[in-house]
């Protein structure tokens, strides 16, 4: 077989879609998710430190691969990492992904100090793949995480309060990026937040804030971001073709209203969700109010969170759609580079920058 392998150009956006596109991942819904209309141009949005890979065999486009580099906070410090992801093969192809050791070997980098991907948990496939290190590549579980689809007409039980809930200003910009950056650097993974712009289509009118006594004590943004990413149901189970059948009763439930087949899903993403102290009182309080706004405009929103987060027992009783991944963490055995440890019981990726 012969293969090339190099880093990905724009010329190799069609390709790069077609392989994201060619499966979607197995549950009891099917879920597609891509970068229409150019995927090249999509993961390019994410970073300015991103790399984009591509194998062909005999001229076919194969497989491909995307590194994103950011700055985050490991241990309270402005650390770099690599988030590896779009890992797959084309799904009418039967041969080998086409990615060797040159392309392990591309993508360490002497200033990275921690590397990372996501898994589906229901790709039973793919953990055993990456549970069989080597030489050239270890990966090791660390957390599982879930992502949550949610109607905004969901019920939450909030404490009376007298805090202010407000949409931010130009006047808060300041006083929210230190407040995000605050409570941020509390928590491994989470981006090191230098503009508030730095972040694709996202601006501080997208911030709410809850406020006490003209403070912030709660923040987080409403960031759609389907313009160069989507999520699409390419097929349900049987079991969520009767839940389909059934929707009107469940919406009654303040379940969400399930989407058609092959359709685009339309929502935002609950973005850089802190509060002060992980208060759960402040959490409850800030989840209630933001959905009123969402319901205005939305008929779902998604947001996610490792399971063992603080605030994962209320979420888990809310009624949603959800579905899990594995987080993993990459080392390269035979690199020098010294990695950092990241704390399991305090870490907190942004979902929408998975």
């Amino acid at each position: 077989m012969s293969n090339k392998k190099y880093i990905a150009t724009e010329g190799d956006g069609k390709d790069i879609l077609h392989i994201l596109e060619s499966s979607a991942a197995k549950g009891n819904i099917e879920l597609l998710y891509t970068r229409r209309p150019d995927a090249y141009l999509s993961y390019m949005k994410e970073t300015p430190d991103t790399q984009v890979f591509i194998s062909h065999n005999k001229g076919r486009a194969v497989g491909t691969c995307a590194e994103i580099i950011r700055e985050t906070y490991i241990n309270g410090q402005a650390s770099k990492s690599a988030y590896i992801c779009g890992l797959k093969k084309d799904a009418n192809y039967d041969g080998g992904l086409g990615f060797g050791m040159g392309f392990i070997r591309s993508l360490q980098r002497d200033d990275i100090d921690f590397y990372y991907c996501s898994v589906i948990s229901d790709n039973i496939t793919a953990q055993k793949i990456f549970g069989k290190n080597g030489k050239a590549i270890s990966m090791k579980p660390i957390t599982e995480y879930r992502t949550y689809i949610l109607n905004p007409k969901i019920k939450i039980k909030s404490p009376k309060h007298d805090f202010t809930f407000t949409n931010a200003t130009e006047d808060d910009k300041a006083e929210l990026l230190d407040f995000l950056n605050c409570e941020g650097k509390k928590r491994d993974l989470f981006p090191v937040i230098n503009s508030l712009e730095q972040f694709y289509g996202l601006t501080y009118n997208d911030f709410y804030l809850l406020k006490k006594n003209d403070k912030i004590v709660a923040a987080a943004a409403l960031w759609n971001q389907t313009e160069y990413k989507q999520y699409i149901v390419k097929r349900y189970s049987l079991i969520m073709k009767i839940a389909r059948i059934i929707n009107p009763l469940l919406l009654f439930f303040k379940y969400v209203k399930l989407p058609k087949e092959n359709s685009p899903l339309d929502f935002p993403m609950l973005s850089f969700f802190v509060c002060q102290n992980n208060d759960i009182n402040l959490y409850r309080i800030f989840l209630n109010e933001i959905k009123n706004e969402i319901a205005k405009e939305y008929s779902m929103f998604i947001f996610g969170m490792p399971k063992n987060n603080f605030a994962a027992p209320l979420v888990n009783k809310l009624p949603s759609i959800h579905f899990d991944t594995k987080i993993y963490e990459i080392k390269f055995p035979w690199s020098k580079q010294c990695y950092k440890q990241i704390d399991t019981n305090n870490f907190n990726p942004e979902c929408a920058l998975l």
